[in-house]
């Protein structure tokens, strides 16, 4: 099993929620996490300066 490990530098306009982002990049807000500073953050979140980390939720049964 591999992973897709890809780095971007985005400028986002303000007012923008990560979900915003998240769908403009065509990635459903529902199948990822949003880390910020080591933290989970909400998806209606307003963006924030720094580092986001947008980790892929794999769950299985």
């Amino acid at each position: 099993m591999g992973f897709q490990k890809k780095e971007e530098v985005l400028q986002v306009d303000e007012g923008k929620t990560y979900e915003d982002v998240l769908k403009e990049l065509g990635i459903n807000p529902e199948t990822v996490v949003v880390v910020r500073d080591g933290l989970p953050v909400p998806s209606d979140e307003k963006v924030e300066e720094g580092e986001v980390k947008v980790l892929r939720v794999i769950s299985g049964g």
